[in-house]
């Protein structure tokens, strides 16, 4: 007689039961195993990679979004941003799990434009003259050599230096970042003496001198100076050129307004005044030496 239950057949109905709950228990072990997911650092510069790393246990399919349209299906690996903003970092796991990560991304430092070293200087001074050595480039620190001591006489980047003996001297100039000085040669000639004291361009030199001085140290009297040089010794011409300590030049009219401006601020102080003639006697260009405090 046949038996709707045989013995055969309960055994094969309680294998795949026995399967089916060991399936479903498999499963839903799965889904309640934790996302173990990481990402370093979350905050970088511009082209600084992260590092993005997923240790989640059994895992069949792995998913990065950049949150920026890029993707990746390695569970590790590095990922640089190439523009700054904040961006959303998601890791699907499985296609149905997920995490986020919020990366904040930097604009990078810029770099130095590593602009070389050079002395701005004049190449021939007069014994007993203040002479303004300037450093063009980029650094933070200088240091200069004015070749009479043999020793590094200055470590500002703009100093000022008198020269008590006449000869040519080599001047030395070192910055950071560099092997080697950079070099500018100066002639020291002897020292003007004047024996007239009569003569009629050192009164001229003189009253430039105190007027320039009186536009940086009083106050209301800029016209009165300015419109007193400009009439007397410049031809009513302001376009005259004024080269500033041998290196920087300006007309009349900008270096009067700058000394009104920044000359008090900057306790500018007027050393020496010289100037050039053209054939007609007039002055066709002023030599101002001066020293600032600032």
């Amino acid at each position: 007689m046949d038996r709707i239950f045989s013995k055969g057949n309960l055994i094969v109905f309680g294998t795949m039961l026995l399967l089916i709950a060991v399936s479903v228990i498999i499963n839903l072990s799965s889904s309640e195993v934790p996302i173990r997911a990481s990402i370093s650092p979350l905050d970088v510069e511009v082209g600084s990679p992260i590092r993005y790393s997923d240790s989640t246990y059994n895992t069949s399919h792995i998913l990065w979004e950049f949150g920026n349209g890029d993707t990746s299906n390695d569970k590790c690996g590095y990922y640089s941003f190439k523009e700054p903003g904040t961006y959303q970092v998601r890791l699907i796991v499985n296609r149905e799990k997920s995490q986020c990560f919020m990366v904040n991304v930097k604009e990078g430092k810029s770099p130095r434009n590593n602009k070389l070293v050079r002395i701005k200087a004049p190449s021939k001074v007069v014994q007993n003259e203040s002479v303004v050595f300037m450093a063009d480039g980029d650094s933070d620190n200088w240091s200069w050599e004015f070749g009479e001591s043999g020793k590094v006489d200055s470590q500002e980047r703009n100093p000022i230096h008198v020269y008590s003996k006449v000869g040519v001297y080599e001047v030395k100039l070192m910055a950071a970042n560099m092997m080697y000085p950079v070099v500018h040669r100066i002639e020291v000639v002897l020292e003007f003496i004047v024996v007239d004291p009569e003569n009629p361009d050192d009164k001229a030199r003189e009253d430039i001198q105190k007027r320039l001085q009186q536009i940086i140290d009083e106050k209301n009297v800029f016209n009165k100076n300015y419109e007193y040089l400009l009439s007397k010794y410049l031809g009513k011409n302001p376009n005259v050129p004024v080269l500033i300590n041998g290196t920087n030049e300006n007309d009349f009219s900008s270096y009067c307004y700058g000394l009104k401006i920044k000359g008090k601020q900057q306790s500018t102080v007027i050393m020496e005044v010289n100037f050039e003639r053209d054939k007609n006697r007039r002055i066709k260009r002023l030599m101002v030496n001066q020293v600032s405090g600032n």
